[in-house]
């Protein structure tokens, strides 16, 4: 194909990518003129430099194909995963490319599928949550082995049942694993079976981690029993029962306006639940003291013991602290050579994908053309073939090409094109 042909074909491909191109390709044409003219007295060095040239070029045609098809599969699959079409798709889209050029997530495929995770288990975050949202659960899962199916119900159970913003939530998590809430591996179970419970007592997000916080730095040997302790007190505190209504005379309250208030939740239920702990914790006599912390927190109140319900009782109502902790755990988790690497790779990948999505319609072109007109020709020549070479075997087995004129070299050929007719069987 002639030079002028082939840039043609060059910027009808690539030009959409940038409109810079074809000026670029003309000016890199007429430098190519100058060069021919050198490449006379270079020789064969220039016919090197040309092939080498001319293979780079196929290689990122090939390399953007595959960037692109792997780009496809991947976003095929979200949608497939999601149920997303039309303009949620592209924000997911969006949001796959973001996170996977931000360095995030092992493969392509892998951060689909954790964008995927985040838009079914965090429904009500906005389109420009899910980064952050997939970011901070693929950085918890490289750091604590989190997946990301049980961190985003995690923090989808924070926002639910106390507010706040996506990376608020994951947020509390990555401090609360930093200051050892995991000790007993349920940091996770903890927070999505009983945020609902804490809720019901008026704590707001800050206040359970910094109760669960306190409970761990003591004596409380499972975190899940601190977490059961506040449910059994949820249930107990509005039920209404004798052992109820008795604990709460015991310790001097009305108990009407007591299992009222806590009924009506919210701040006022949240400062009776320490009201009560604390009035609880000052009763001298252990024996009566253990009698309603069993009444009010079940066996909870025993399998704790009066230390930890002690530090549950001192628990700071201020804000937990997270001190940064995604942040802190980006600049440092992924800082270091290999990464890097990485991450400018992928950036060159998506310039790939720009260029494999431009190629596509000349690839479909081709294979449509292969399909509708090179396989049928082909397939009916080789049936005209194999009825021609039919003749030369007779019902018998008898070989009848020296009398069809059919030579040696052309018998071999017939007897291929047979696949497995032996006349000389």
């Amino acid at each position: 194909m002639a030079r002028g042909k082939v840039y043609d074909l060059a910027i009808k491909i690539a030009g959409r990518v940038d409109s810079s191109l074809k000026k670029a390709c003309l000016d890199a044409d007429e430098q190519l003129g100058e060069l021919a003219k050198t490449a006379e007295k270079i020789g064969k060095a220039a016919k090197v430099a040309a092939g080498v040239t001319t293979a780079a070029i196929g290689a990122v045609g090939v390399a953007s194909v595959k960037a692109y098809t792997e780009h496809q599969q991947a976003s095929n699959s979200m949608a497939a995963a999601t149920g997303a079409a039309g303009e949620q798709l592209e924000y997911l889209q969006d949001a796959m490319d973001t996170v996977y050029t931000d360095n995030y997530g092992e493969s392509l495929q892998d951060v689909a599928d954790a964008v995927s995770l985040v838009d079914r288990n965090m429904k009500n975050i906005s389109p420009d949550e899910i980064v952050e949202a997939t970011e901070a659960a693929l950085a918890l899962q490289d750091t604590f082995e989190y997946g990301v199916e049980e961190s985003t119900r995690a923090a989808a159970a924070i926002q639910k049942n106390f507010g706040g913003s996506a990376k608020e939530a994951f947020s509390l998590i990555a401090a609360g694993a930093q200051n050892g809430l995991d000790y007993s591996g349920e940091l996770i179970d903890t927070i999505n079976e009983y945020s609902s419970q804490f809720s019901k007592l008026g704590f707001t997000a800050d206040g359970m981690f910094q109760l669960l916080q306190s409970g761990a730095d003591s004596t409380a040997w499972n975190l899940d029993k601190v977490g059961d302790a506040i449910k059994e007190f949820s249930i107990r505190s509005i039920d209404g029962s004798d052992t109820t209504v008795a604990a709460f005379q015991a310790l001097g309250y009305n108990a009407s306006d007591m299992m009222e208030t806590f009924a009506g939740g919210g701040e006022a239920a949240n400062k009776a639940f320490y009201d009560v702990l604390n009035t609880l914790m000052d009763v001298d006599d252990q024996v009566q003291r253990d009698a309603i912390g069993v009444s009010l927190f079940g066996t909870m109140w025993e399998d704790l013991g009066a230390e930890a319900m002690q530090a549950m009782a001192d628990a700071s109502t201020a804000a937990y602290d997270t001190q940064g902790a995604l942040d802190q755990i980006n600049s440092v988790r992924y800082n270091d050579l290999e990464s890097a690497m990485r991450g400018v790779k992928r950036q060159a990948e998506e310039i790939l994908w720009t260029i494999g999505e431009q190629l596509e319609p000349y690839i479909l072109d081709g294979l449509n053309f292969l399909s509708a007109t090179v396989i049928p020709n082909v397939q009916a020549s080789r049936g005209k073939a194999g009825r021609i070479c039919g003749k030369q075997c007779d019902p018998g087995g008898q070989d009848r090409g020296p009398q069809l004129g059919i030579g040696r070299k052309n018998k071999e050929q017939c007897m291929l094109t047979l696949a497995g007719r032996d006349c000389h069987r």
